[in-house]
């Protein structure tokens, strides 16, 4: 194993850890000194990987933000109809903003003052699945299923922002990802379908 790979597994096994910690006590009852016992490694190795708590979890995000795009991206390549794709893309989204995980770090993103950086960062691990979505609609459009007015990057980014504006109905239980994906995804197809 190379010392980056070592590393990088280092970084989340202790991001991992962190969030179990949090899960059982919550962020304001969780230390440094805490988490490095739990995670098995000194306070020294500890404080090499991450300065404090926030930066720990913001890894974290980081790390579930690139599996889901990653996983996203394997189960699309998958699909060659852009219509069953743009559905399939919207449900894993969903399923994703109702996960316990995403709940988790997002409830204690809210407890953090994220710096415009750190939230540029994860945002900037997004760009994949806009970019996915985009060319899904382009395919779409080239095999005449999809309009041929289409912005294909605009409409990518009006996509993902309905899929925002669900999220916290997901988050609080209003909708089940069944649901939400229902509904979207009607509503995304009725109004790139080609007429």
């Amino acid at each position: 194993m190379t010392l980056s790979r070592h590393r990088s597994r280092s970084r989340e096994r202790i991001a991992a850890t962190a969030m179990e910690l949090i899960g059982e006590h919550g962020l304001a009852h969780v230390s440094m000194s805490l988490l490095a016992d739990r995670a098995g490694v000194s306070r020294a190795t500890l404080y090499h990987y991450f300065p404090d708590l926030d930066h720990v979890l913001l890894a974290w995000v980081e790390l579930q933000v690139d599996r889901f795009v990653s996983g996203v991206e394997r189960l699309a390549s998958a699909e060659p109809d852009p219509r069953a794709q743009l559905a399939l893309i919207i449900a894993e989204l969903t399923d994703y903003f109702a996960s316990r995980d995403h709940r988790l770090g997002l409830e204690q993103l809210g407890n953090l003052a994220v710096a415009p950086a750190t939230a540029r960062a994860v945002a900037d691990r997004m760009s994949p699945l806009m970019e996915l979505v985009s060319n899904c609609l382009r395919t779409g459009q080239e095999m005449g299923q999809f309009r041929p007015d289409l912005d294909p990057e605009v409409h990518a980014a009006l996509i993902l922002g309905l899929l925002g504006a669900i999220r916290p109905h997901l988050v609080s239980g209003r909708y089940t990802p069944g649901q939400a994906a229902g509904a979207v995804t009607s509503l995304v197809l009725e109004g790139v379908a080609r007429r």
